[in-house]
């Protein structure tokens, strides 16, 4: 079993919570089995076009998945690591899971053996669940030759296709398995999920979940925006990422319908909504501004969307305009969350689109949310600080890792989000960019995050992001980096130019420009900034 350190709330904020109704005794799976007696030939999960589970056969898999991990050998809080795309098979090892006690530890699908192994010895992982090899990556070798330095890791599970020597098959364990429930002691206080930060490797800041804040979060997120069991639910973030499972949450919890995206690309992004016909799309800034550049949803039928949650990152209003523009039932707003808090703010679905385009909403019911400065004052409403959230789904710490909770959280226990934020009187939650983006010019600080909205609304510009270069005078200046639209060439005075028409001040302009052709991007489509400024700072 793991030596991870659960980092527990402490014992009056989690009476509280539970006194308020706002933590259950229900763990994930506990749903699936409802909807499963309840509305057995309701679709759980599909891949438009190709196959789909109902909740009767969602519980069966998961059941026969759960006894064979045990006949395998694996026991409650062992962990059990997963590189998948959104395949059903991650959702079936996700309930499977956390059927027999176990605990999944998301690895994303970028990864290779060098970003993987400093998370699976931090997690001290019992077995791993990959993809088969492909020409492009052996992941099944990749894991084997990981146990040499992880030697906890007994077991590489392939989860579809062929499973080399030395390997299980997941599609084996199910057919061989029982589908008889699991016997043993489990409880909703019981750890089962562990997610990385974004960016964390080498130092991992590792977040371990029960499942009563993930069961909580899907019971009152989901009442934001009014999901039902009528829905079917496109999640565009992948499911190695919280913010893709915790919208697998608000669905399952609700008995909706999952539509899966396994593969990320513009074309099969808007594929799947064409075919899937959502009622409500999760999905992040760069997949709708990739789907709108490429004109590749102006013929698609988009009559089925209700609700379109764009986050993840900043949203550019005009993106959330232009594809709530195409909509003709439908809107579009925003969400925030984190792997250390899940999804504790929402746009009011009938709020006017000055609410939903420029701002993120109000904190969700049990999450209180707050603006501080640099000294930890609090602020007034309308001022622009660092945002500071507690409640019911922050975290009470990072595992196995002191340096980073003694920095993370304010003397009176508030979680520091990093980013720059303003509160509005009616509690609406703007945020204005991140404290460590912030460009020092010269003791003069400057947000990259409008400049960048500005920039991305050129017509020849399809992606764009600011970063602080060193400078020997000022200590630093503006880099501005983009990728342009094919054919397309641009200056930085042209851009200047653009920025000058649209008011912004000569002091915030870039300085220096950079034309590459791909921005290095998390899993989630966040812009990796410090690769930008590492190529920067090199010769």
């Amino acid at each position: 079993m793991t030596q991870l350190k659960f980092v527990p709330y402490p014992k009056e904020r989690a009476d509280q919570f539970r006194a308020e109704g706002l933590w259950g005794n229900e763990r994930l799976t506990d749903y699936v089995e409802k909807w499963a007696r309840e509305t057995p030939d309701a679709v759980a999960m599909f891949v438009p076009g190709e196959r789909s589970l109902t909740y009767r056969d969602t519980l069966v898999q998961a059941r026969r998945f759960a006894n064979a991990l045990r006949d395998a050998g694996l026991r409650k809080g062992d962990v059990i690591a997963i590189q998948l795309p959104s395949h059903p098979e991650f959702l079936i090892a996700y309930f499977a899971v956390v059927m027999m006690g176990g605990i999944l530890c998301t690895l994303h699908v970028p990864y290779r053996a060098g970003e993987m192994r400093p998370l699976l010895q931090f997690a001290e992982a019992d077995a791993v669940i990959c993809m088969p090899a492909s020409d492009k990556y052996d992941a099944p070798a990749t894991m084997h030759a990981l146990k040499a330095d992880v030697p906890t890791l007994r077991h590489v599970i392939v989860a579809y296709g062929d499973a080399p020597a030395g390997c299980l098959s997941m599609a084996k364990m199910i057919a061989n398995g029982s589908d008889a429930p699991i016997d043993g002691e489990f409880s909703a206080t019981d750890p089962c999920l562990l997610c990385f930060t974004s960016g964390t490797s080498a130092a991992p800041k590792g977040v371990l979940r029960s499942s009563e804040t993930i069961v909580a979060n899907g019971r009152i997120y989901s009442e934001t925006i009014n999901l039902t069991a009528a829905d079917r639910v496109m999640i565009a973030p992948p499911f190695t990422h919280v913010f893709g499972l915790c919208c697998v949450a608000n669905a399952i919890v609700n008995g909706a319908a999952i539509v899966l995206l396994p593969l990320y690309t513009p074309a099969e992004y808007v594929k799947t909504i064409d075919v899937g016909k959502p009622t409500v799309i999760f999905t992040a800034p760069a997949h709708v501004a990739a789907a709108l550049k490429g004109g590749l949803l102006d013929t698609v039928d988009l009559s089925s969307v209700r609700e379109v949650v764009i986050a993840g990152s900043v949203c550019p209003p005009d993106v959330a305009k232009a594809f709530e523009d195409l909509l003709p039932n439908g809107r579009t707003g925003g969400l925030f969350g984190m792997t250390e808090c899940v999804l504790v703010a929402q746009t009011p679905i009938d709020a006017p689109a000055s609410v939903r385009h420029y701002t993120i909403g109000r904190a969700t019911r049990g999450i209180q949310a707050r603006v501080c400065d640099a000294e930890g004052r609090v602020l007034p409403a309308g001022s622009e600080g660092e945002l500071q959230l507690t409640g019911y789904s922050v975290m009470a710490g990072y595992s196995k890792n002191d340096e980073a909770n003694a920095l993370a959280f304010t003397a009176d226990g508030w979680f520091k989000t990093g980013d720059i934020a303003t509160i509005d009187g009616d509690g609406n939650i703007a945020i204005c960019g991140r404290v460590k983006d912030l460009i020092n010019r010269g003791g003069i600080k400057i947000n990259p995050t409008d400049i960048e909205n500005l920039v991305d609304s050129h017509s020849d510009i399809l992606q764009s992001a600011v970063v602080p270069m060193r400078d020997d005078v000022l200590g630093e200046k503006a880099c501005l980096f983009v990728v342009l639209r094919p054919g397309s060439s641009v200056t930085l005075d042209q851009i200047n130019g653009y920025l000058s028409e649209r008011g912004v001040a000569k002091m915030r302009w870039p300085e220096h420009l950079e034309i590459i052709d791909e921005m290095p991007m998390t899993p989630t489509r966040k812009i990796i900034k410090g690769v930008l400024a590492t190529r920067l700072a090199q010769p």
